[in-house]
């Protein structure tokens, strides 16, 4: 049941990432995903004990389902199984499967005399590329431009040695990045932390690296910012405010030290954060230099780019504030933000409200509650811009939890700016936009449910690659098909609409209306309890403004997953086809990987994708997982560009990584 519950969590991470990964051309790191979630498969949350902030951290229960567990707990006292759940509203089927190991049922007097455990999970991964792409080879007489092997090392460690400490550090080298040289004296990148809470007035202390969020993040998220997908009602930042981090984002999060204090009903938390960031230098006219800007993919390969490693001290420090006035809770904080030289990118159109200096500061105010079966929620943030950036919604059910609905607004003006503001948002910066977003959750006869959302939004000045002020809008329909707990169907339709740049010099018209439609149907089935299938299609068409010739992009993958009785080992692989030859039209599909990695590529171009991966329990909390991954391009002879181009048409990745937990 455990091994079920950590395949659905991968199968709604991979809805979320790849809409993330269609956003962004920057490589994300996502393991934040999964920290809470690991946790509490290895320490279950006592569901007769459970606050509403640590039943938030579960992240297929809604605010509803949240709300009425908490109200059937107050009505019946103690839940001594997992069929007392089914009299919870809105608890169907597949909640209480996916909860189910999660949470244990025990008296609220035994929760506080639990024996403790020192415990750690040690993880050790490495990957390379068996083609050797141009950046590793010497031209001519000159070396080759990445500075080191093509080899990827990550490891990962957290111990908690007693009740109160918890101790983590993370390393990563980044394929072409040297080690233990002259350029870079150790690992390219090292973090960590140290945890102590006394629960007491004084509730934590990390020292090291942590991530925070406040209110809806429009001023703090340096975790996961929420984000559209399949979970249509989840439109709220339900992140914690403060948790540790091992994340190997190296241009986000926090590092310092950070102190938390109160009681249960009343928090303050003070922070302060110092750590050297990467920035692309130059100077003014007066031999001053500035910031022409920040380098935020993290590679350190070339000479330029070790040029521009951690050259630039990044200063944050502030607070925030939590109050709980019953089912109000009131949050409120400020920022203070400096950079070590002034940020000056070169003047563009789209750039002119662009924050500009090294100074900023962001305070904000943010609430939410509930009043009968609604819930509330809204945050007001201030910049340096006169008029606050603000954003707000509602959650409320109907029928005994059969629907389930969401509505949102946001407004953010155009020289607003947050250093660390991720808020709900279509273009994931917190700045010029404003939109209006609705969802909806239906369970409907016969094992279908319905989710659905619409989501308008106006953008008031120009934008990268967009010449002009804009509006689109985005609509999302999923009908699923779940007759029993082996067999699950699902038939999904997306539609875009947004302006664009014409490929054209006539001035009068320099912008269009582009439109994607994207289909997918996916079906999978478990006929026992060892072996899964999923079989995936997905077709995307766009109609862009100045092609009237574009062709669709087709995706067709089979994956069967084989787990061995008793879980020692488990094996998955996949096959994929696709002929995808617009780029507008890529598809991006999440794949099987290994833990704590994640690979969500853009499918582009004719051929084929083989994965095959394995998972063995060697030994007693000891697992070893190998992954092979293959591209083959029909209509290429090389793969990739600049430095990392392949002189093939096939492309071949090898992974492997080692778990010992202690």
């Amino acid at each position: 049941m455990r091994a079920q519950s950590e395949e659905n969590f991968r199968l709604w991470a991979a809805d979320v990432i790849e809409n993330m990964a269609a956003s962004t051309e920057d490589e994300l790191d996502y393991s934040f995903l999964i920290d809470d979630i690991m946790k509490l498969y290895y320490q279950p949350l006592n569901i007769n004990t459970a606050q509403r902030e640590d039943l938030q951290r579960i992240f297929f229960l809604s605010d509803a389902h949240i709300e009425a567990l908490l109200f059937q707990r107050y009505q019946v006292g103690t839940f001594w199984s997992v069929y007392e759940l089914q009299a919870v509203e809105g608890f169907n089927r597949q909640i209480i499967e996916w909860l189910e190991p999660l949470i244990v049922f025990e008296p609220a007097q035994s929760a506080q005399v639990r024996k403790f455990r020192s415990r750690g999970d040690l993880f050790v991964r490495t990957q390379w590329t068996m083609e050797t792409p141009r950046g590793y080879k010497a031209v001519t007489d000159n070396p080759p431009p990445f500075q080191g092997d093509k080899m990827k090392y990550y490891s990962r460690m957290e111990w908690q040695p007693a009740r109160a400490i918890e101790i983590g550090f993370v390393t990563e080298k980044d394929p072409g990045e040297p080690m233990f040289d002259s350029n870079i004296a150790t690992m390219d990148y090292f973090s960590g932390y140290l945890s102590w809470k006394p629960e007491r007035f004084l509730q934590q202390i990390i020292v090291g690296q942590f991530r925070m969020s406040s209110g809806q993040g429009l001023a703090l998220q340096t975790g996961m910012a929420t984000r559209k997908s399949n979970m249509t009602t989840s439109i709220r930042n339900r992140n914690a405010n403060h948790r540790p981090s091992l994340s190997v984002n190296e241009s986000g999060g926090l590092n310092g030290v950070l102190v938390n204090l109160g009681t249960s009903g009343f928090r303050i938390t003070p922070f302060v954060s110092v750590k050297q960031i990467d920035g692309r230098l130059s100077e003014n006219e007066a031999g001053e230099i500035i910031i022409a800007s920040l380098k935020t993919d993290g590679y350190h390969r070339t000479l330029t780019e070790l040029s521009q490693r951690r050259n630039v001290q990044e200063v944050a420090a502030g607070f925030m504030g939590k109050v709980h006035l019953g089912r109000l809770i009131l949050e409120a904080g400020h920022l203070e933000y400096r950079l070590e030289y002034p940020l000056l990118p070169e003047p563009r159109p789209y750039n002119i409200y662009y924050f500009r200096g090294n100074q900023m500061r962001n305070s904000w105010l943010a609430c939410q509650g509930s009043v009968s079966n609604v819930f509330l929620f809204s945050e007001m943030a201030l910049s340096a811009s006169s008029t606050p950036a603000v954003t707000g919604g509602a959650l409320f059910s109907a029928g005994g939890g059969m629907a389930n609905m969401s509505l949102g607004y946001r407004y953010f003006p155009v020289d607003y700016s947050a250093p660390f503001g991720a808020p709900f948002s279509e273009s994931g910066n917190a700045a010029g936009e404003t939109g209006v977003y609705a969802g909806l959750e239906l369970a409907l006869p016969a094992g279908f449910l319905l989710n659905a959302y619409l989501d308008y939004y106006q953008h008031e000045w120009l934008k990268y690659q967009t010449r002009a002020p804009s509006n689109g809008y985005d609509f999302l329909g999923l009908l699923t098909y779940r007759p029993k707990r082996t067999w699950e169907s699902g038939l999904r339709y997306r539609y875009k609409e947004k302006t664009v740049n014409l490929s054209t010099a006539t001035p009068d018209f320099p912008v269009g209306v582009q439109k994607q439609h994207q289909v997918r149907l996916q079906t999978r089935m478990s006929p026992d309890a060892s072996w899964t299938f999923t079989t995936r299609v997905d077709c995307h068409f766009v109609n862009a403004p100045n092609k009237t010739d574009a062709e669709p992009g087709f995706y067709l993958a089979q994956d069967v997953r084989y787990r061995s009785p008793g879980g020692k080992w488990n094996l998955i692989t996949r096959y994929a086809l696709m002929d995808v030859d617009e780029y507008e039209n890529r598809i991006y599909a999440y794949e099987p990987d290994v833990l704590y990695s994640f690979s969500t590529p853009a499918y582009y171009g004719r051929g084929s994708r083989w994965i095959v991966m394995g998972k063995w329990t060697v030994m007693r909390k000891t697992d070893l997982w190998l992954r092979f991954a293959q591209w083959h391009y029909t209509n290429r002879e090389t793969i990739g560009s600049g430095n990392l181009t392949i002189n093939s048409n096939v492309a071949r990745e090898c992974r492997i990584q080692i778990r010992k937990r202690f």
